[in-house]
């Protein structure tokens, strides 16, 4: 039975990470790292037995095999870099780090360590992505040519610190706006598909003043096998996400709950823009992750798919045509 702490208990740990243990037999959370005292009463509240830590060096290094990190961004580098060093190993979400040169230092130092270093990529866990990755795989539409995905939403996603509800929107606190947030999610299932970095990027970013966050980004990426083009959106009309895979042999269409491969529809449920936090994504997920725990190198690919997001990212950020004005967004 593997022992893990998860640092940072706010929605997504309650609501997305903990249920998944919870239904597990091959591995307990044992303790709780947050600097909040009323995110550790919740944690409490939900398992008394927990150990409740304020700061991750308060745990001894013997008590745990692995952490699990759910802090905003800007929080991640830090309790990575500890964990590392104690020999634990680390599940991150994303965006995993937000600066290129620290991220190669986590990689250089998980490999002296020979500890597994892994992003939370679960959107590639939901059923209905799992079920169309298959029939792709399956040759259901022939050599892929072509990926659409549009992720709208009304808004960002609330915070569990009242406090500071909208840090998604704070550069120095989540590393970018809408493209680092809902777009990392849209690249890594498009390098997945394509099973490749991309060899262009094109972008183009709206925010809504100066100094703030984008909060509607379009992306074409060319990749040596097809093209793919990303629409994200803060500002939508309706929540709701739709994935296109265009092949040489046909096409599937993913409209949040369906999936329309070349004439065939198969229903899907929750719909993929039902809630944030996804639990049963996760508890898919945790297999593999426990699998790389038990053998660190199982962890590279995933590793290296975040670095490729990052890599991608700043890429588009530096290099995007920045609009003041709504950009032409299918709703």
């Amino acid at each position: 039975m593997l022992r893990g702490a998860i640092v940072g208990f706010g929605n997504v740990a309650q609501f997305g990470h903990w249920p998944g243990y919870v239904a597990s037999d091959e591995v307990e959370i044992v303790a709780v790292v947050d600097a909040s005292a009323a995110r550790r009463q919740s944690a409490a509240s939900l398992r008394p037995s927990l150990d409740l830590f304020a700061s991750l060096g308060e745990i001894d290094r013997s008590a745990i095999d692995f952490v699990d990190i759910c802090t905003p961004p800007a929080q991640h580098a830090e309790p990575m870099q500890k964990a590392i060093e104690q020999g634990w190993h680390v599940l991150c979400e994303k965006p995993f780090l937000l600066d290129p040169a620290l991220l190669e230092r986590m990689r250089a130092l998980a490999a002296d360590r020979s500890v597994a270093v892994l992003p939370v990529h679960n959107w590639k866990y939901a059923p209905i992505i799992r079920a169309a990755t298959a029939q792709l795989r399956a040759g259901a539409i022939g050599q892929l040519q072509r990926v659409e995905i549009a992720t709208l939403r009304r808004q960002d996603a609330a915070s569990a610190d009242q406090t500071q509800p909208n840090w998604r929107r704070d550069p120095a606190i989540s590393g970018g706006g809408i493209l680092m947030d809902h777009g990392w999610h849209a690249l890594y299932l498009a390098q997945h598909w394509f099973d490749g970095t991309p060899r262009a990027i094109r972008s183009e970013l709206h925010r809504p003043g100066a100094g703030l966050a984008e909060d509607e980004a379009i992306l074409e990426l060319e990749f040596a096998a097809g093209s793919a083009r990303i629409e994200l959106s803060w500002t939508a009309r309706q929540r709701s996400n739709r994935l296109r895979l265009a092949g040489s042999g046909g096409e599937m269409m993913l409209a949040d709950d369906i999936l329309r491969v070349n004439n065939e529809e198969t229903r899907f449920e929750p719909a993929l823009s039902a809630g944030s936090h996804h639990a049963d994504w996760f508890a898919a997920m945790l297999p593999d992750v426990l699998a790389a725990f038990r053998q660190p190198e199982l962890s590279r690919p995933s590793f290296d798919e975040a670095a490729a997001c990052l890599e991608m990212i700043q890429h588009a950020y530096a290099t995007a045509s920045w609009r003041s004005s709504a950009l032409p967004i299918i709703q």
